[in-house]
């Protein structure tokens, strides 16, 4: 399979230079059974790497502790090496389709719009790290896979006096059509927390957010499947609820993801059967303002197909739909389009969308 999707996990809890985290290597591990599982990331685990500080023998001295930049960074000289292989053998200077990366750890950031995640043996002195964005794009940008997705659950801090350590891979200007996604588990200056899950461990909201949307809570309630779209409104919903109140009021920590979402994708595609298989889609309030009420009303979803139809409209319309794209239609007053995200308000309480026509 000389074209094969691959897939990065790394998850740090042994940071004796720092401080010790308890559940990035847990989630690490849940999401390397996910990607690696045919019911998931379909990675045959022969192209999938997975590196836990646990892996390592404990090592009291920050400066010898593993794992430490070259042994996750050999995981992109391997990425190097398999485009040279491919191209060799007729198939273009690409390592594979997809390239999916996943870091779970400590966190910093250098500046605004850039961050970093921290490997084992950083200290506060010594800011040892991988630039996981910076890695991602430049595979993205040199053509070493057509989809490069990344998932960062690292806090955000930021750290002045220290820069990001950039990828050795010389740039390229690669062809064909490419695609990104790339979700962190905090904008610039916030904390990513670890809590309590409902499975009994404690681990990432961010992580934990983002497997329940990949299993099937984003999926897309037409088609099926888990878009670009779906994981990010998806994310910015529900990673607040595992939330626990005193956090929510906390404004350095991270109450939603910040998300890049450029190319419109299927992450995961639609089960057979499409979306009715599994559980039912979650239903968002909408609220259908009508200036002329009493005439007959329906609304259409993206198909065109009706979803809730009346004979004699209200002033106020209320009903409960699934994420998606919709069409309001009322005799006599007019038609507007409008568009279910199951967002969320600041406080944490989903909102409402409200329709004019």
């Amino acid at each position: 399979m000389p074209l094969a999707d691959r897939a990065l996990v790394v998850g740090i809890n042994r940071y004796p230079g720092i401080s010790t985290l308890k559940g990035a290597e847990a989630d690490a591990q849940d999401f390397y059974t996910w990607v690696t599982s045919p019911a998931g990331g379909k990675v045959d685990p022969k192209y999938a790497v997975k590196i836990l500080s646990s892996g390592f023998p404990l090592e009291p001295d920050p400066d010898k502790a593993e794992p430490a930049t070259t042994v996750i960074l050999d995981f992109f000289t391997g990425v190097d090496k398999a485009a040279d292989e491919n191209n060799e053998a007729g198939f273009g200077a690409v390592a594979g389709k997809r390239l999916w990366l996943f870091f779970s750890g400590h966190g910093f950031a250098p500046s605004l719009d850039r961050s970093g995640v921290l490997t084992a043996n950083a200290s506060a002195r010594r800011v040892h790290n991988i630039a996981a964005r910076m890695w991602a794009d430049r595979l993205y940008e040199g053509g070493w896979f057509q989809e490069v997705l990344l998932f960062q659950d690292a806090c955000r801090q930021r750290i002045r006096a220290a820069d990001l350590s950039p990828p050795f891979l010389a740039g390229r200007v690669g062809s064909g059509e490419r695609r990104r996604f790339y979700a962190f588990a905090a904008s610039n200056d916030k904390l990513a927390k670890e809590v309590p899950l409902p499975s009994g461990r404690v681990g990432g909201v961010f992580a934990a957010a983002l497997l329940d949307g990949l299993r099937g809570g984003a999926r897309h309630p037409i088609t099926g499947a888990v878009t670009t779209a779906q994981l990010a409104e998806y994310l910015q919903a529900n990673m607040r609820k595992l939330l626990p109140a005193a956090d929510l009021d906390d404004d350095d920590i991270a109450k939603v993801p910040d998300v890049y979402a450029p190319d419109p994708f299927d992450i995961v595609p639609a089960p057979a059967g499409g979306a009715a298989v599994g559980a039912a889609a979650p239903h968002y309030a909408v609220r259908i303002v009508v200036r002329q009420p009493g005439s007959p009303g329906r609304v259409l979803d993206a198909a065109f197909e009706p979803v809730v139809t009346v004979q004699a409209t209200p002033a106020s319309w209320a009903l409960r739909l699934p994420r998606g794209m919709y069409k309001v239609v009322v005799d006599g007053a007019g038609a507007r389009l409008f568009e279910v995200t199951g967002g969320v308000e600041a406080n944490g309480t989903p909102s409402e969308v409200e329709v004019h026509v």
